[in-house]
């Protein structure tokens, strides 16, 4: 879908330092091979920083970015994949409370790693629903860092191009139908619910206790379905690909663009080079212009790897004034995102260097 009056006002990231792998690897926490095989060199890991106060953080810095006031914020949405606080409780309205104060609405999105993405869409019709509506702040935020789940392993033996750790990190970005750094051109999301069946485990979805008594072994998860569904699991993934790159294709496409436009490509992060040629390749895109020297040092941060990638493009100045930038994802569930930006100038914070860790605890 084409997108008019839909700017990217300010955007930050809060990124722990990151913990070395090799270093994991020692302490026997990650395994040796997978290591090696993956190309990650490590993951941010927040320590005992909740999720919400990273998102509160980033907010904070992505609305002094903006331009914009807080009450002149309509909405804001809150993207998470996994524990945020306490149970029966509301995370969105702790970073209302904390990053602007209001009495706005706040909602949670939960599309797993698709959470950001689906936010800005959600954020564009919330806002394009009245002219009094200036801006909507979207945050994300995740630690992996509990006994429910193992960072490192999260992902072990399962057959992938893309070897998977998790990281830690707490985003915002501030939609507006005023002005911006960037305007969105385009975007477009759609769903493939036949395959949610792959990340649930067999059994009763009542009483919850199956997930919730324990770790949480998503590889274990997606094994148990590719041995009972091998097909099944098969065009899953022929699915997932090919729908990956018909949404990427069309989405440029709307925007009035060819892939030789694309400068950069936000995805899922990865440690090797293999995965983004697997989403970039088939647009004809080539995978140099994906995020992998990021990506490796700080692991898969679900919700956060889209404007944690966007935010480091822009502080270090690896984008200019009229650059085009294809954001791709998918999610658990299945769902899949694609949005197409133009880099409309160079904000002042757009130093040259990425904002260092400390500054941002």
């Amino acid at each position: 879908m084409r997108v008019a009056k839909l700017y990217m006002a300010g955007i930050a990231s809060y990124l722990p330092e990151p913990f070395p792998a090799d270093r994991a690897v020692a302490m026997g926490l990650y395994d040796e091979t997978e290591w090696k095989n993956s190309g990650w060199t490590g993951a941010a890991v927040a320590g005992a920083i909740s999720a919400p106060e990273m998102a509160v953080g980033a907010a904070r810095r992505a609305l002094a970015r903006s331009g914009h006031r807080a009450d002149e914020v309509a909405l804001l949405l809150h993207a998470s994949a996994f524990d945020q606080g306490p149970d029966l409780w509301s995370p969105q309205h702790y970073v209302l409370r904390h990053a602007l104060g209001t009495a706005v609405p706040a909602m949670e999105v939960r599309q797993g790693c698709n959470g950001a993405l689906a936010g800005m869409e959600l954020a564009h019709g919330y806002l394009s629903a009245g002219p009094d509506r200036v801006a909507a702040l979207v945050t994300a935020a995740d630690n992996f860092g509990t006994s429910r789940m193992d960072r490192w392993r999260y992902q072990s033996g399962v057959n992938t191009n893309r070897g998977s750790i998790f990281g830690d990190a707490g985003t915002a970005v501030v939609m507006s139908s005023r002005e911006g750094f960037a305007r969105v051109k385009a975007m477009n999301s759609t769903s493939l619910p036949e395959f949610e069946e792959m990340n649930r485990p067999a059994g009763p979805l009542f009483p919850p206790a199956v997930t919730l008594d324990g770790p949480i072994d998503l590889s274990g998860r997606l094994r148990e379905f590719t041995r009972r569904f091998p097909d099944a699991a098969a065009a899953a993934k022929q699915a997932l690909h090919n729908t990956r790159t018909e949404l990427g294709l069309r989405t440029i496409a709307e925007a009035g663009l060819t892939p030789a436009d694309i400068v950069r490509v936000t995805h899922v992060l990865s440690g090797g080079e293999e995965y983004i040629r697997s989403v970039l390749g088939p647009m004809g895109i080539d995978p140099g212009r994906g995020m992998l020297e990021f990506g490796r040092d700080v692991g898969h941060m679900s919700v956060n790897d889209h404007l944690a990638a966007l935010t480091h493009l822009v502080e270090t100045r690896q984008v200019a004034e009229g650059d085009h930038i294809l954001m791709i994802n998918n999610g658990v569930g299945v769902s899949v995102s694609a949005a197409v930006i133009e880099i409309t100038c160079l904000p002042s914070w757009a130093t040259g260097s990425p904002q260092p860790y400390e500054e941002t605890k």
